[in-house]
């Protein structure tokens, strides 16, 4: 059976339909790489667009790498390169296009002439060849004139599913409609019967051009659909995500980890020498006759970089402790080692549960065990004796909360403390800049004992920060 793409059968071999299709299997969720893409591209040119099933299984071998993107694949190729239905043509006309087929329509539609007492009203429609093909089912002719009037009306652009009825109407005018149109006008008052006969086979067109255009936002918008929507939900407060956009904001963050762990991973490390170490080079001189060929160097001792994460689980700002702390351990392959810790109140250590449960599971009994009213005094005096020791130079902490204090004492001096020792200290704060300092809330304070402090309630803002934390890692 030969390969029928929905774009045209003329185009079936071009490298563009290839793109496309690939567009579709990344809107599918398959990723392709470029790499990938030139590997399809050749392997079309090798197998053609002849044999179906040789080309199906040359693609797959060369854009699906698991069991779940072969079988996501090979639904994908079924719907994508569909063949048009064979059907009989009627009247015993061949599949070769006559010379006055729909393939490029009139610029001026033939005048429809009023029948004479006794005559078939239709019969003034005869010799359009629109008409003609409806009214005799020429599937050939009909398809080959939809595809080309698809290309006149540039369905591939389609990109939002509102375009569809506007790209409908594009391809009913090119394909030239309008002389229909007029004759059901003409007839509606007149000629009753003829008038249902002619909208009878406008809807059929009209039907066969919207499958049409709904294939080509299928194909050429369901990839730019998906992109949409991630890049709606990367800019969405995460205390908003609804349950339901959970797994595609799972998935997003993971793109991002990914994104960021291949920016920040593949960096050689440059090592700082010490000073030279006279004593030892000289020992190691002796065999040589004191000439020094292996200079030996003091050593600079380096500490352990490290990230502690203190997160406010109060009711406020729960999720987005939770997505912080799914994105700290998602890029854990380039992050230094990171101590998480949570409170409302009393604040402990939580590190051990990130250790040995899945992330979500963990989340799940933070909140548990330590949601309740915010005490950021309380939480930070806890720190200062469980950790505080063990900051250091080579440590950045980062601090997400709100820093409402239901009025309490929020113990600055300890903050200030904290900054003293760290490296960095990064608080991210998920209200809006405009709300600092109002109703109960010390962000203005907060913000002077810091050495950053940035609202950050969504994805990008996250990914940003993090990406900026990783670099000055660097």
């Amino acid at each position: 059976m030969s390969v029928d793409p929905p774009h045209t059968a003329r185009a079936a071999a071009s490298s563009d339909q290839l793109l496309a299709f690939v567009q579709y299997l990344r809107g599918k969720k398959i990723p392709v790489s470029p790499a990938d893409t030139l590997d399809a591209i050749e392997v079309a040119e090798l197998v053609g667009y002849q044999n179906r099933s040789l080309l199906k299984n040359g693609l797959a071998a060369a854009l699906a790498k698991s069991l779940h993107e072969l079988s996501v694949f090979e639904a994908a190729f079924d719907d994508y390169f569909q063949p048009i239905p064979e059907r009989p043509p009627a009247g015993g006309q061949s599949d070769v296009e006559p010379e006055g087929s729909l393939a490029e329509p009139p610029e001026q539609a033939p005048q429809i002439d009023p029948a004479a007492p006794g005559e078939d009203p239709l019969d003034g429609l005869r010799g359009n060849s629109l008409f003609d093909a409806l009214e005799s089912r020429d599937e050939s002719t009909l398809s080959v004139a939809i595809e080309t009037a698809a290309a006149e009306a540039k369905v591939e652009e389609i990109s939002l599913f509102t375009q569809r009825g506007q790209y409908v109407r594009k391809i009913l005018d090119a394909l030239g409609d309008e002389a229909l149109r007029e004759a059901a006008i003409e007839f509606e008052q007149s000629e009753p019967a003829a008038f249902e006969a002619v909208q009878a086979l406008r809807e059929q067109l009209r039907e066969r051009v919207r499958d049409r255009v709904e294939r080509a936002y299928l194909i050429h918008a369901s990839a730019a659909t998906e992109d949409l929507l991630d890049e709606s939900l990367s800019k969405l407060k995460l205390g908003n995500v609804d349950h339901s956009q959970m797994a595609r904001l799972k998935r997003l963050m993971d793109r991002m980890a990914r994104k960021l762990a291949a920016r920040h991973g593949r960096r050689r490390r440059r090592y700082r020498r010490g000073k030279l170490h006279v004593g030892e080079t000289v020992r190691r001189a002796i065999p040589t006759d004191g000439i020094p060929f292996h200079p030996r160097w003091r050593k600079i001792e380096r500490k352990r970089p490290q990230i502690m994460a203190i997160c406010d689980v109060s009711g406020s700002v729960a999720a987005y402790a939770k997505f912080l702390l799914m994105f700290l351990y998602a890029v854990q392959d380039v992050l230094p080692r990171t101590r998480s810790f949570a409170f409302s109140a009393a604040l402990g250590e939580v590190s051990d549960l990130f250790a040995t449960l899945p992330v979500e599971e963990a989340i799940e009994r933070v909140n548990l065990k330590y949601g309740g009213a915010t005490d950021y005094g309380r939480a930070l005096q806890d720190f200062s004796e469980l950790a505080l020791a063990e900051v250091n130079s080579a440590t950045t902490v980062i601090v997400l909360g709100d820093a409402r204090n239901n009025q309490a004492d929020p113990r600055l001096d300890l903050l200030a403390e904290i900054k003293a020792r760290a490296r960095q200290l990064i608080w991210l704060n998920p209200e809006s800049t405009r709300l600092w300092g109002t109703g109960d809330s010390e962000m203005l304070l907060v913000k002077r004992h810091c050495h950053l402090a940035k609202e950050c309630n969504n994805l990008n803002q996250l990914e940003r920060i993090i990406d900026k934390l990783l670099s000055d890692k660097r």
